[in-house]
């Protein structure tokens, strides 16, 4: 009986010991969960702080404020509509239209139209998505920091990138949002790569074919630099032994990336002669040769003017790293290939690599080789932040001197960056912002993406279809479907106040009618004497279509990739 009785209390006491246990467990796991958080913490929250300025005195604009919602309105419209890629911007120059959304990448644009939908309007979406891409960028540069640096480095890495003068310089005075997207997705291709080149998981595959494609369909000046720096990565960084397994793997997974946006970059590649660019009436200010850092120092050419002022303010804080560095003390292999990149970046943007540009076209297209501080800023955060505790020390020890001066110069940079870059950039209100928005839609379109058939002045329409002496009755007009009805008369081609573009197609009764363009690039159609019903259509050549297939099957591949990587490194971490 006593034996009976007793068990329950033993039991009791069985559970609270293992209680206990738990709870000692629990109270072990807190600080080990905070130490790994707390670092990606702190990157968000000086990620959010950079865009205070904009969220207490409003949107930064820039001229280029202006192009870049062109695109976004009607492309938020085109997939409220249903359409997810538009070809043609049908309101752009007062209803002629533009092919600019065959060129220009609809990556920022897609995530503008997102948070615009989830805030209710465009001011307020806007903000978000500008602090999304900062903390975006921020934990790009600590997670490739963190495959060769302490938590607590990688943490510096992350804050000095989000506070580096270009980077900060692309949204609050220069306003080049799809740059700052890219700079905010390029570091996680460099961290992946690394990840490739030191281990073999499926998973580092799939996520530099992931990062890859969303760079390619975000800004393309920033995926040839980024692609030619990438590269340059990885063939320093490759270990002997691995180097055909390596290439394998980072083959798949740019090929993969690339597949995936096919549906984008194989309608860009075809057309792209059927757009002026930067091949008629050239303008020199875009011009690369035009564009090196410190190839002038005088303010006539304030583009470079300006850009040498944030080269200075970039190598003050990146200098004490770049210095120890040169110094051979940097240890870890993945810093010193950062540090490699650094060097090599730097040396793109300035004179002494013309050789190189006049010789490779995809770079030229670039057009401002000061575009490569991006690398700069990116590389240079991962040295610095790699030299953190030398600093540090030498703080506490007989080097204070020194190490004061080093941290005078990184105040001095981050003061410019704040005063300069921050303050005297213009700012629009609420009431500025919607007021600038609704005085977009039918501006004139970006010379560079007017088409090669459309010549200033165009002639005066007195409405959407002219065709002579005939009557025409309009039954609708949509973006890229148009019918109408023209009354019998004198054969003749009917004027469409619509730019001409080789995918326009016109059919009456089944029967496909002559189209061409005007003198000033304007649609003709030409028409039969009897009545007829027009049809109108825009539409995608085969190529479109086998590019959407194969993009389709770049994104499965990618997902079965990741689902099946995963589940074999689970049954080779089960045998283990």
């Amino acid at each position: 009986m006593s034996s009976t009785l007793s068990q329950p209390r033993a039991e009791g006491h069985e559970d609270a010991a293992g209680g206990a246990a738990l709870t000692s467990r629990l109270r072990e796991t807190r600080p080990r969960l905070w130490r790994k958080r707390w670092p990606v913490l702190c990157v968000a929250a000086v990620a959010v702080l950079a865009l205070a300025p904009a969220m207490l005195r409003g949107v930064p604009s820039n001229i280029d404020l202006w192009n870049h919602y062109r695109l976004a309105l009607p492309l938020y419209d085109a997939v409220r509509g249903g359409d997810l890629s538009p070809g043609w911007l049908a309101e752009s120059s007062g209803g002629y239209g533009d092919p600019s959304f065959r060129f220009y990448p609809p990556g920022a644009y897609y995530l503008l139209g997102a948070t615009r939908a989830l805030t209710g309007d465009w001011y307020s979406g806007s903000l978000v998505a500008f602090t999304l891409l900062s903390i975006l960028g921020g934990l790009g540069v600590y997670f490739w920091a963190r495959a060769s640096l302490t938590r607590q480095q990688a943490m510096w890495a992350g804050v000095l990138y989000t506070l580096m003068p270009y980077h900060v310089n692309e949204l609050y005075q220069a306003f080049m949002l799809p740059e700052y997207a890219g700079a905010a997705i390029l570091p996680f291709c460099f961290a992946f790569v690394e990840r490739i080149c030191r281990r073999k998981e499926r998973r580092d595959v799939v996520g530099l074919a992931v990062s890859f494609a969303a760079l390619v369909v975000t800004h393309l000046p920033l995926t040839v630099i980024g692609g030619l720096s990438l590269l340059a990565y990885a063939l320093l960084r490759m270990e002997r032994g691995k180097r055909v397994a390596t290439v394998l793997r980072l083959a798949a997974g740019a090929a993969l990336g690339l597949a995936a946006t096919a549906f984008y970059w194989v309608t860009m590649l075809a057309e792209l002669t059927w757009v002026r660019t930067n091949t008629t009436q050239a303008d020199l200010s875009v011009d690369y040769r035009f564009n090196f850092l410190f190839q002038t120092f005088s303010p006539e050419n304030m583009n470079v003017w300006w850009m040498n002022f944030i080269a200075f303010a970039t190598l003050a804080l990146v200098l004490p790293g770049a210095a120890l560095f040169a110094r051979g003390r940097v240890k870890r292999r993945g810093v010193r290939v950062a540090g490699l990149l650094f060097l090599l970046a730097f040396f793109m943007a300035t004179p002494l690599s013309r050789p190189l540009w006049a010789i490779l076209w995809p770079l030229r297209e670039v057009q401002f080789p000061w575009r490569w501080l991006a690398i700069v800023s990116m590389a240079g955060s991962v040295v610095a932040a790699s030299t953190f505790h030398f600093w540090t020390e030498k703080a506490h020890g007989r080097g204070r001197p020194l190490a004061l001066l080093v941290a005078g110069g990184v105040v001095v940079s981050l003061t410019l960056t704040f005063s300069h870059v921050v303050r005297e950039a213009r700012y629009l209100s609420p009431e500025q912002f919607e007021t600038t928005l609704r005085s977009i839609p039918g501006t004139p379109n970006v010379e560079y993406w007017a088409t090669v058939w459309a010549v200033q002045p165009l002639r005066e329409m007195s409405g959407q279809v002219e065709a002579a002496q005939r009557t025409v009755n309009i039954n609708s007009w949509e973006p890229e479907r148009r019918t109408f009805e023209v009354g019998p008369g004198a054969r003749t081609e009917a004027r469409v106040r619509t730019f001409y573009y080789p995918h326009w197609r016109a059919t009456a009764n089944g029967q496909a009618l002559p189209v061409r363009a005007a003198d000033d690039g304007v649609l003709l159609i030409s028409l039969p004497a009897d009545a007829v019903a027009v049809e109108l259509e825009f539409r995608e050549p085969a190529r479109s279509r086998v590019a959407a297939a194969t993009s389709a099957v770049g994104a499965v591949l990618i997902g079965g990739l990741f689902v099946f990587g995963g589940r074999k490194r689970k049954r080779e971490g089960d045998r283990r």
